[in-house]
């Protein structure tokens, strides 16, 4: 049994390292890393993810415009409090999702659930890296107009804005724990609610890219479930689950 765990630990250590960038874990990613062409879980060429999100609005687009202009809107009403919480939901990571939840999870406590969590969270990683290498948006801070969208303080994104990995992460996070905890399902719904909007608050996305990484991370996370080995995984790690939410 230790055998398999660490060898499955070893399996999610070299995976991050070619997630990492695309995860914001703040890991070194060498050039060969980048480029690993598996899945832990998943066959790529089975989820066309370039297909379940299709196009942002075109740039200068009638639609573009009115989404730049949303994002103005919300990034200057947003408050010193608003603004905080949406710093601190820059991190993807599941303390970070449950942050502001009513729920029992410790980080370096619970740690069947963190790793079950972060292999789901590298396997997302990875399949949005074939798509983010398709598209080259830029991101509402970065577009010039007569008011300038301000981003939050501290580090700002880079890369395309499309589709959002923040609001996938969330979709992922959500879709798996609501099959753990059906009777939470409402509150991780408002939970991926708010921690999409702060990519809104901070200037960081468009609610198009939003729309995008949600699609993602709902499809990944039910083809997840759907992968035998995946749910034998998963089922092994309800128990902990359950103890996180309070759940029987």
């Amino acid at each position: 049994m230790m055998r398999a765990v660490r060898f499955r630990q070893a399996l999610v250590r070299q995976a991050l390292l070619g997630a990492g960038l695309a995860l914001g874990l703040g890991l070194a990613t060498p050039a060969f890393a980048q480029q690993r062409p598996y899945l832990l879980w998943l066959d790529g060429a089975k989820l066309d993810i370039a297909h379940i999100i299709g196009l942002p609005p075109a740039q200068n687009s009638p639609e573009a415009k009115a989404e730049f202009e949303q994002v103005q809107q919300i990034t200057q009403a947003r408050t010193p409090e608003r603004e905080k919480q949406a710093i601190a939901d820059q991190r993807q990571g599941l303390v970070n999702f449950l942050n502001g939840m009513d729920t029992r999870y410790v980080d370096g406590t619970h740690r069947e659930v963190r790793l079950l969590f972060r292999e789901a969270q590298v396997e997302l990683g990875i399949l949005l890296k074939s798509v983010h290498r398709l598209t080259s948006r830029q991101r509402p801070f970065q577009l010039w107009s007569k008011v300038r969208v301000k981003p939050c303080p501290g580090a700002r994104p880079e890369g395309t804005s499309f589709p959002s990995a923040h609001a996938a992460t969330a979709a992922l996070y959500a879709e798996l724990l609501k099959t753990a905890v059906p009777e939470m399902s409402d509150k991780l719904e408002e939970r991926v609610k708010s921690y999409d909007e702060s990519r809104l608050v901070c200037g960081f996305h468009f609610p198009s890219d939003i729309v995008a990484g949600d699609k993602v991370g709902r499809a990944v996370a039910k083809a997840l479930l759907a992968d035998r080995a995946f749910k034998v995984r998963f089922d092994e790690t309800l128990p902990e689950i359950k103890v996180v939410f309070g759940a029987k």
